[in-house]
Protein backbone atom coordinates (compact mmCIF):
# COMPACT_ATOMS: atom_id res chain seq x y z
CA UNK A 1 0.00 0.00 0.00
CA UNK A 2 3.29 2.44 0.35
CA UNK A 3 3.39 5.09 -2.21
CA UNK A 4 4.69 4.15 -5.68
CA UNK A 5 7.53 5.54 -7.42
CA UNK A 6 4.91 7.68 -9.66
CA UNK A 7 2.81 8.72 -6.99
CA UNK A 8 5.63 10.02 -4.89
CA UNK A 9 6.70 12.13 -8.07
CA UNK A 10 3.15 13.16 -8.33
CA UNK A 11 2.43 13.97 -4.84
CA UNK A 12 5.83 16.32 -4.61
CA UNK A 13 5.41 17.83 -8.00
CA UNK A 14 1.84 19.35 -7.36
CA UNK A 15 1.48 19.05 -3.50
CA UNK A 16 -1.37 16.70 -3.96
CA UNK A 17 -2.48 13.17 -5.18
CA UNK A 18 -5.55 10.72 -5.95
CA UNK A 19 -5.94 7.44 -4.95
CA UNK A 20 -9.28 6.29 -6.83
CA UNK A 21 -12.47 3.96 -5.79
CA UNK A 22 -10.36 3.11 -2.17
CA UNK A 23 -13.76 2.28 -0.78
CA UNK A 24 -16.60 -0.27 -1.38
CA UNK A 25 -20.17 0.49 -2.65
CA UNK A 26 -21.55 -0.32 0.68
CA UNK A 27 -19.22 1.59 2.50
CA UNK A 28 -20.07 4.17 0.30
CA UNK A 29 -23.66 4.18 1.01
CA UNK A 30 -23.51 3.72 4.84
CA UNK A 31 -21.23 6.95 5.22
CA UNK A 32 -23.30 9.07 2.99
CA UNK A 33 -26.56 8.04 4.55
CA UNK A 34 -24.95 8.53 7.93
CA UNK A 35 -23.87 12.13 6.50
CA UNK A 36 -27.53 13.02 5.28
CA UNK A 37 -28.71 12.08 8.28
CA UNK A 38 -26.17 13.89 10.53
CA UNK A 39 -26.88 17.20 8.62
CA UNK A 40 -30.82 16.57 8.12
CA UNK A 41 -32.09 14.12 10.57
CA UNK A 42 -29.12 13.74 13.90
CA UNK A 43 -31.93 12.28 15.50
CA UNK A 44 -32.51 9.15 13.61
CA UNK A 45 -29.03 8.72 14.62
CA UNK A 46 -27.64 7.01 18.20
CA UNK A 47 -25.56 9.57 20.04
CA UNK A 48 -22.38 7.90 18.66
CA UNK A 49 -23.09 8.13 15.45
CA UNK A 50 -24.02 11.47 15.26
CA UNK A 51 -20.57 13.12 14.08
CA UNK A 52 -17.48 11.71 12.11
CA UNK A 53 -15.40 9.81 12.54
CA UNK A 54 -18.29 7.71 14.59
CA UNK A 55 -20.39 4.95 13.24
CA UNK A 56 -20.04 3.85 9.37
CA UNK A 57 -17.36 6.93 8.78
CA UNK A 58 -15.11 5.51 11.50
CA UNK A 59 -13.57 2.86 8.44
CA UNK A 60 -12.01 5.95 6.84
CA UNK A 61 -9.89 6.47 10.08
CA UNK A 62 -7.24 3.89 9.68
CA UNK A 63 -8.31 2.60 5.78
CA UNK A 64 -4.85 0.81 4.80
CA UNK A 65 -4.70 2.78 1.71
CA UNK A 66 -5.26 6.12 3.25
CA UNK A 67 -2.30 5.28 7.07
CA UNK A 68 -0.04 3.89 4.40
CA UNK A 69 0.21 7.27 2.34
CA UNK A 70 -0.21 9.29 5.93
CA UNK A 71 3.21 7.51 7.35
CA UNK A 72 5.18 8.14 4.10
CA UNK A 73 4.51 11.98 3.83
CA UNK A 74 4.46 12.83 7.65
CA UNK A 75 6.00 10.01 9.52
CA UNK A 76 5.84 7.04 12.09
CA UNK A 77 4.03 8.73 14.18
CA UNK A 78 1.08 10.08 13.12
CA UNK A 79 -2.44 11.62 15.13
CA UNK A 80 -5.85 12.68 13.36
CA UNK A 81 -6.57 16.20 14.81
CA UNK A 82 -9.31 17.24 12.94
CA UNK A 83 -12.56 15.25 11.02
CA UNK A 84 -14.86 17.11 9.23
CA UNK A 85 -17.89 16.15 6.51
CA UNK A 86 -19.81 17.78 3.95
CA UNK A 87 -22.68 17.73 2.35
CA UNK A 88 -22.40 20.84 -0.18
CA UNK A 89 -25.88 21.86 -2.47
CA UNK A 90 -25.27 23.42 -5.97
CA UNK A 91 -24.55 27.42 -5.33
CA UNK A 92 -22.36 26.55 -1.91
CA UNK A 93 -18.31 27.08 -1.53
CA UNK A 94 -16.03 26.19 0.94
CA UNK A 95 -13.86 29.26 0.34
CA UNK A 96 -11.42 31.41 -1.76
CA UNK A 97 -7.66 29.65 -2.48
CA UNK A 98 -5.52 30.11 0.57
CA UNK A 99 -2.04 28.48 1.66
CA UNK A 100 0.74 28.11 0.04
CA UNK A 101 4.08 30.36 -0.45
CA UNK A 102 6.59 30.71 2.42
CA UNK A 103 4.06 29.42 5.08
CA UNK A 104 6.22 25.71 4.31
CA UNK A 105 8.46 27.28 6.73
CA UNK A 106 5.73 26.86 9.16
CA UNK A 107 6.64 24.06 11.73
CA UNK A 108 3.11 22.86 11.70
CA UNK A 109 1.69 23.34 7.74
CA UNK A 110 5.29 23.03 6.21
CA UNK A 111 6.75 20.59 3.44
CA UNK A 112 10.32 19.82 2.80
CA UNK A 113 12.03 16.76 1.01
CA UNK A 114 15.22 15.48 2.75
CA UNK A 115 17.38 12.63 2.36
CA UNK A 116 15.10 11.22 -0.11
CA UNK A 117 11.94 11.67 1.94
CA UNK A 118 8.94 13.41 2.10
CA UNK A 119 8.39 15.69 5.25
CA UNK A 120 4.95 17.55 5.56
CA UNK A 121 3.64 18.77 8.51
CA UNK A 122 -0.02 18.36 8.03
CA UNK A 123 -1.59 16.34 5.39
CA UNK A 124 -5.78 16.80 4.31
CA UNK A 125 -7.22 13.77 3.07
CA UNK A 126 -10.68 14.34 1.60
CA UNK A 127 -12.74 11.60 0.76
CA UNK A 128 -14.38 11.84 -2.02
CA UNK A 129 -18.47 9.95 -1.95
CA UNK A 130 -20.12 11.15 -5.17
CA UNK A 131 -18.40 10.48 -8.50
CA UNK A 132 -16.75 13.70 -9.38
CA UNK A 133 -15.97 15.31 -12.86
CA UNK A 134 -13.52 17.80 -13.59
CA UNK A 135 -16.30 20.53 -14.07
CA UNK A 136 -17.88 20.13 -11.18
CA UNK A 137 -15.76 22.21 -8.84
CA UNK A 138 -14.49 20.33 -6.40
CA UNK A 139 -11.20 21.05 -4.60
CA UNK A 140 -9.25 23.24 -6.39
CA UNK A 141 -5.38 22.95 -6.23
CA UNK A 142 -2.57 25.93 -6.96
CA UNK A 143 0.20 23.37 -8.13
CA UNK A 144 3.43 23.65 -6.73
CA UNK A 145 2.63 26.47 -4.33
CA UNK A 146 3.57 24.39 -1.53
CA UNK A 147 7.26 24.61 -2.33
CA UNK A 148 7.05 28.41 -3.64
CA UNK A 149 9.50 30.39 -1.50
CA UNK A 150 7.58 34.02 -2.48
CA UNK A 151 4.43 34.89 -1.84
CA UNK A 152 1.40 34.11 -4.15
CA UNK A 153 0.88 36.85 -6.81
CA UNK A 154 -2.61 38.05 -6.79
CA UNK A 155 -2.90 37.07 -10.60
CA UNK A 156 -2.89 33.54 -9.07
CA UNK A 157 -5.91 34.01 -6.74
CA UNK A 158 -9.05 34.38 -8.93
CA UNK A 159 -11.38 31.51 -8.79
CA UNK A 160 -13.16 33.52 -11.67
CA UNK A 161 -13.85 32.15 -14.97
CA UNK A 162 -11.45 33.57 -17.78
CA UNK A 163 -9.16 35.18 -14.88
CA UNK A 164 -7.83 31.45 -13.29
CA UNK A 165 -4.10 30.97 -13.18
CA UNK A 166 -2.36 28.72 -15.46
CA UNK A 167 -1.57 26.77 -12.63
CA UNK A 168 -4.67 26.19 -11.35
CA UNK A 169 -6.06 22.64 -10.80
CA UNK A 170 -8.41 20.53 -9.98
CA UNK A 171 -9.22 16.12 -10.34
CA UNK A 172 -11.91 13.56 -11.68
CA UNK A 173 -12.40 10.72 -8.90
CA UNK A 174 -14.86 8.20 -8.92
CA UNK A 175 -16.75 7.97 -5.48
CA UNK A 176 -14.96 6.27 -2.70
CA UNK A 177 -11.82 7.97 -4.08
CA UNK A 178 -8.87 9.60 -1.21
CA UNK A 179 -7.43 12.98 -2.51
CA UNK A 180 -4.05 13.71 0.02
CA UNK A 181 -2.72 17.05 0.05
CA UNK A 182 -0.31 18.69 2.16
CA UNK A 183 -2.19 21.56 4.35
CA UNK A 184 0.97 24.42 2.51
CA UNK A 185 -0.75 23.65 -0.73
CA UNK A 186 -3.00 26.55 -1.76
CA UNK A 187 -6.39 25.16 -2.06
CA UNK A 188 -9.82 26.06 -2.43
CA UNK A 189 -13.30 24.88 -2.44
CA UNK A 190 -15.29 26.77 -5.37
CA UNK A 191 -18.95 27.05 -5.99
CA UNK A 192 -20.54 23.49 -6.18
CA UNK A 193 -22.20 23.85 -9.41
CA UNK A 194 -24.14 20.47 -9.72
CA UNK A 195 -27.71 20.32 -8.66
CA UNK A 196 -27.07 16.92 -6.50
CA UNK A 197 -25.00 17.54 -3.56
CA UNK A 198 -21.06 17.04 -2.82
CA UNK A 199 -21.23 14.60 0.05
CA UNK A 200 -17.36 14.71 1.61
CA UNK A 201 -15.30 13.91 5.09
CA UNK A 202 -12.07 15.29 5.41
CA UNK A 203 -9.45 14.08 7.77
CA UNK A 204 -6.47 16.28 9.24
CA UNK A 205 -3.80 14.36 9.54
CA UNK A 206 -0.49 15.48 11.86
CA UNK A 207 2.45 14.66 13.49
CA UNK A 208 2.42 13.28 16.93
CA UNK A 209 4.41 15.98 18.69
CA UNK A 210 2.29 18.72 16.88
CA UNK A 211 -1.39 20.43 18.00
CA UNK A 212 -3.30 22.33 15.32
CA UNK A 213 -7.03 21.59 16.08
CA UNK A 214 -9.09 22.22 19.15
CA UNK A 215 -10.94 18.36 19.27
CA UNK A 216 -14.46 19.44 17.89
CA UNK A 217 -15.58 15.59 18.58
CA UNK A 218 -18.21 14.59 21.15
CA UNK A 219 -16.71 12.51 23.77
CA UNK A 220 -19.26 9.95 23.19
CA UNK A 221 -18.28 9.70 19.43
CA UNK A 222 -14.69 9.08 20.43
CA UNK A 223 -15.55 6.90 23.42
CA UNK A 224 -17.60 4.36 21.17
CA UNK A 225 -14.43 3.87 18.64
CA UNK A 226 -12.90 0.54 19.04
CA UNK A 227 -9.64 0.64 20.84
CA UNK A 228 -7.15 0.57 17.64
CA UNK A 229 -8.78 3.46 16.32
CA UNK A 230 -9.15 5.36 19.32
CA UNK A 231 -5.20 5.64 19.03
CA UNK A 232 -5.46 8.25 16.85
CA UNK A 233 -6.44 10.63 18.80
CA UNK A 234 -4.03 9.92 21.64
CA UNK A 235 -2.36 12.98 23.51
CA UNK A 236 0.06 15.11 21.39
CA UNK A 237 3.25 14.20 22.99
CA UNK A 238 6.44 11.52 22.34
CA UNK A 239 7.96 10.50 25.01
CA UNK A 240 7.89 11.27 28.90
CA UNK A 241 10.93 11.67 30.70
CA UNK A 242 9.78 11.63 34.19
CA UNK A 243 9.92 8.19 33.98
CA UNK A 244 12.98 6.22 33.79
CA UNK A 245 13.39 4.33 31.13
CA UNK A 246 11.57 7.18 29.43
CA UNK A 247 7.25 6.15 28.60
CA UNK A 248 6.84 6.70 24.23
CA UNK A 249 3.26 7.31 23.02
CA UNK A 250 3.03 4.22 21.09
CA UNK A 251 0.27 3.22 19.66
CA UNK A 252 1.61 -0.30 21.20
CA UNK A 253 1.41 1.59 24.74
CA UNK A 254 -2.15 2.67 24.43
CA UNK A 255 -3.64 -0.51 23.03
CA UNK A 256 -1.78 -2.09 26.48
CA UNK A 257 -2.81 0.30 28.37
CA UNK A 258 -6.43 0.47 29.05
CA UNK A 259 -6.23 3.63 31.61
CA UNK A 260 -4.62 5.91 28.57
CA UNK A 261 -7.08 8.60 27.49
CA UNK A 262 -7.98 9.87 24.14
CA UNK A 263 -7.48 13.23 23.72
CA UNK A 264 -10.73 14.82 24.69
CA UNK A 265 -9.27 17.66 26.68
CA UNK A 266 -10.27 20.05 23.99
CA UNK A 267 -13.94 18.15 22.88
CA UNK A 268 -17.09 20.00 23.82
Amino acid sequence: MAMTEEERFRFDLTGFLVRPAILKPAEIAAIVDQINRIKHDPESLPPEHRDVPGGPASVLIDHPQVVDVIREAIGPDIRLEGCSCVWRKKGEEHGPLHGGGPGQADPIFGYRVKNGRIHAGMVRVIFELTDIALEDQSTHFLIGSHKSEFPIHEDHLSLEEGKRSPFLTTYACPAGSAVFFTENLCHAGPVWRRDTPRVTVLHAYSHLATHWHRLKIPPVVLHSLPREKQAYFRQPWIADFRTSPATHNTTERFLENDEAPIDTDHAP
